[in-house]
């Protein structure tokens, strides 16, 4: 399948939130609360476990329109079929301080999430949305970039760090581990 990648940006918000609240989490409506905001949460300041779906929609919203969220989306014709959380590592909360050792913070990227309807999921949708966030980090002038994906996959859902084999054909190399249940892989650019 071929798709059309576009960035995230304020006025494609719409697309974001099409794919969420549309056949993004079809198969797996208890994820759709996310709205890829999680990695954008403070979560030394609040209670992650309990924010309400309508407050992650709310600021995944905020953090598009002033930019903080990056990523891509994949779009068949129209539509809206896949998003890939990816952006620079110290525009995440969560992983600030977290540094490659000997690189900058700022000189890394990183991929996070994505999400694939399930109608265009194994037909390379995750590929191409990988492929075109490692050229936008190259023109950057990043160093690295960096993803965690899970140890042991037990659905396509559970899969949404982008599958381990994706990161190797791709030239990433093992880098230990995120934590117990995720990898940690790098790629120098």
């Amino acid at each position: 399948m071929t798709v059309e990648i576009v960035p995230l940006t304020p006025d494609r918000a719409h697309l974001f939130l099409e794919l969420f609240d549309g056949e993004g989490f079809a198969d797996n409506p208890g994820w759709s609360g996310c709205y890829c905001r999680f990695y954008h949460y403070d979560h030394d300041g609040g209670d992650w476990e309990n924010v309400p779906a309508a407050e992650n929609r709310a600021g995944a919203c905020d953090l598009i329109a002033d930019g903080t969220m990056r990523g891509w989306i994949a779009l068949d014709g129209q539509r809206p079929v896949g998003w890939l959380n990816a952006g620079r590592k110290d525009g995440y909360c969560a992983f600030r301080g977290e540094d490659v050792p000997g690189e900058a913070g700022d000189a890394t990227g990183m991929i996070t999430c994505f999400l694939v309807a399930p109608s265009a999921r194994g037909k390379g949708v995750a590929r191409q949305l990988l492929e075109t966030a490692l050229d936008d980090f190259r023109a950057q002038g990043l160093s690295w970039v960096e993803a965690k994906p899970a140890k042991s996959p037990q659905t396509a859902a559970s899969n949404y760090h982008g599958p381990l084999s994706m990161y190797l054909k791709h030239g990433f190399e093992m880098a230990g581990d995120f934590s117990e249940y995720q990898h940690l892989v790098r790629l120098a650019l």
